[in-house]
């Protein structure tokens, strides 16, 4: 389902193509101090990983994927990229979606919670101050209530916020 790893190009050389155009972190470290990702010298996002011939859970429930030392290298504008310096992909949405598709698995439970505050949150709002004169509070309210685009046309059409299925 998610790989960090290149793809033989002579067996999957569209897969090849599209995880060489989307899918590869850098360069940075040695062979780019001034990248965006660098922080105090080292990689924010701590690439390059570590060679790993399989894939494992850590502590935290997150996975630390197989980077096996297979030999494929890419080369870019001088810079060499393997396996350790991968974004972890799903083949088959990058295949559907020809774009860049951070794919990660987690099975913390942190994860599940932040989804479901993010559901019933509530719509945008934004916070103005308007002063002089005298106010009309509820006239104030109104025009002060941002509703986005996207959220318009939602209720319009009467789409659901949100779904649940309760199993009680």
């Amino acid at each position: 389902m998610i790989s960090a790893q290149l793809p033989d190009p002579q067996l999957q050389p569209l897969l090849y193509a599209k995880v060489t155009k989307y899918m590869l972190h850098g360069p940075c470290g040695a062979n780019n101090l001034q990248a965006k990702c660098m922080v105090n010298g080292k990689c924010s996002k701590c690439f390059p990983k570590e060679y790993r011939e399989r894939t494992d859970w850590t502590k935290n429930s997150y996975l630390l994927y197989a980077r096996p030392d297979n030999g494929l290298v890419f080369e870019c504008n001088g810079a060499r990229f393997t396996n350790q310096y991968m974004v972890p992909y799903c083949p088959q949405l990058l295949l559907l979606f020809d774009c860049h598709l951070n794919v990660e698995i987690s099975a913390k439970l942190g994860t599940v919670k932040y989804l479901g505050k993010y559901i019933y949150k509530g719509p945008d709002r934004a916070t103005m101050e308007i002063s002089g004169g005298v106010q009309d509070e509820i006239k104030t309210h109104l025009d002060g209530r941002f509703i986005s685009p996207t959220e318009a046309c939602w209720k319009i059409f009467e789409f659901n916020m949100h779904g649940e299925l309760l199993a009680v």
